[in-house]
């Protein structure tokens, strides 16, 4: 779902972990959960980058170094967009407590875009990550699975705001057409995990 530009204000690109958090637990109304999800699943991304790259010009890997290449690429593009994700989200919520009565349902629906784009953001990671798993170096693979814990929490979180922000939406075709958009998500991400978990690496997921 597109997500119209907003004007951020913070940018958690370049703020320290510390003040992250603290503001979280702060009586500021955002950070929140679709930014604290955002942020979760950008670690997790980064975590299964990092199999990549312990992979990459490893002896008896060469087999396998373009795809990893391919899908180191489309990871760090996630990790960024997250990010970026992550500011937005902040955006979006101060500026919804901010919305006057006839602005809020249109505000109300820009809030359930940024988590459901947090949401499909995660599964392409997850989708990512079933390459990560079946051709990462072993020693690193351990790495990737964490990450890929990380990741699926940050997407049932993002889909849980999505929810919770859509019993305040009155349009019921708007509401029947994300939750199509959450049921392929939800679907797709278990079937993902599913297939990691075939290859015997991973018995929690």
């Amino acid at each position: 779902m597109a997500v119209s530009p907003l004007r951020v204000t913070m940018s958690y690109e370049t703020t320290t972990l510390d003040t992250f958090l603290s503001e979280i637990a702060s009586q500021q109304v955002a950070p929140a959960g679709g930014s604290s999800a955002a942020v979760v699943g950008a670690i997790g991304t980064s975590l299964c980058e990092m199999t990549c790259i312990h992979t990459i010009g490893k002896d008896g890997y060469s087999d396998v170094e373009s795809e990893l290449r391919s899908t180191r690429s489309t990871l760090t593009t996630c990790r960024g967009q997250l990010l970026q994700l992550a500011n937005l989200d902040a955006t979006v919520v101060e500026e919804l407590l901010e919305a006057p009565g006839e602005n809020r349902q249109r505000k109300m629906k820009r809030s359930i875009g940024v988590p459901l784009t947090i949401a499909q953001a995660c599964l392409t990671v997850l989708e990512s990550a079933t390459v990560v798993t079946a051709k990462g170096s072993d020693p690193a693979l351990t790495d990737a699975i964490a990450g890929i814990l990380f990741v699926d929490a940050a997407l049932e979180a993002a889909v849980l705001t999505v929810r919770t922000n859509l019993e305040y939406i009155t349009d019921t075709d708007f509401i029947e057409k994300i939750e199509r958009t959450l049921r392929r998500i939800e679907s797709t991400a278990a079937e993902t995990l599913d297939g990691i978990s075939s290859n015997g690496l991973v018995e929690t997921l």
